[in-house]
């Protein structure tokens, strides 16, 4: 019962399928059926479609164990996730067949379509914050669930992570911790632009002396065909610097 209604509080209600007294003949009842299931494949589409899409705009994708949650927990933590990511419930065999299209996702099917899933798609732009909010929930589940507990008795942990996964590869728990500290990508923007800034200046600088100097040598070369005394060393040989008195 707890199950059914964490996977509501981050679905929603679903609807449930008639049953066969509702049929008046069996004949009305193969056909509605087959009605029924072609409309469940259709959802089943639909539902690969947005999970790629999903994917295709996520850094980091990592699953949630919510079998343990209540639905106060689980909306505390949906309400938490910055604007730009998101928390979406499925079935593992609709995730699977999603991974199979978006590449670098793969090993997310292989090692996390297990058990209890409510997976969390991470936007570029709000890593550390995500990263942070779990954090922060999980340390609050754990504080609730001690104080909950009997004197002397340690209490298990309410949920944990299946397959961290980033970049192709799946993140430990050390890692995924790590990613607090990463920068996002309006910090790199403009700490890139920062270090560019006098560089840049310098290089433009060289960039335009290049075409005066190449003219030079070509116009020099092209001179030789006039003075036969000279060879081309001579020409490229550089000018002795003034002494300075």
């Amino acid at each position: 019962m707890l199950q059914q209604q964490s996977r509501q509080a981050f679905s929603g209600n679903t609807t449930a399928l008639r049953s066969k007294a509702a049929f008046p003949s069996s004949r009305v009842s193969r056909g509605s059926l087959q009605v029924q299931n072609a409309i469940t494949r259709q959802k089943k589409e639909e539902i690969v479609k947005q999970l790629q899409s999903k994917l295709e705009g996520s850094v980091i994708v990592f699953g949630l164990r919510f079998k343990n949650l209540n639905v106060q927990s689980m909306q505390k933590f949906r309400r938490g996730v910055p604007e730009k990511s998101s928390v979406y419930v499925c079935k593992n065999s609709l995730m699977k067949e999603a991974v199979k299209t978006v590449p670098g996702w793969e090993v997310l099917g292989e090692q996390g379509c297990t058990g209890d899933n409510a997976w969390v798609f991470v936007h570029e732009d709000d890593i550390p914050d995500t990263v942070k909010h779990w954090h922060s929930f999980s340390d609050d589940l754990m504080k609730e669930a001690k104080a909950a507990a009997p004197k002397g008795v340690e209490p298990a942990v309410p949920t944990t992570l299946t397959a961290i996964v980033m970049d192709s590869k799946v993140l430990s728990p050390a890692e995924f911790k790590r990613c607090e500290n990463l920068p996002t990508k309006k910090q790199l923007q403009a700490t890139i632009a920062r270090l560019l800034k006098q560089p840049a200046t310098k290089i433009a600088s060289g960039i335009k002396a290049v075409p005066r100097k190449l003219a030079y040598g070509i116009k020099a070369i092209a001179d030789l065909d006039e003075d036969k005394s000279k060879i081309v060393g001579d020409v490229a040989k550089p000018k002795p610097k003034e002494d300075s008195a």
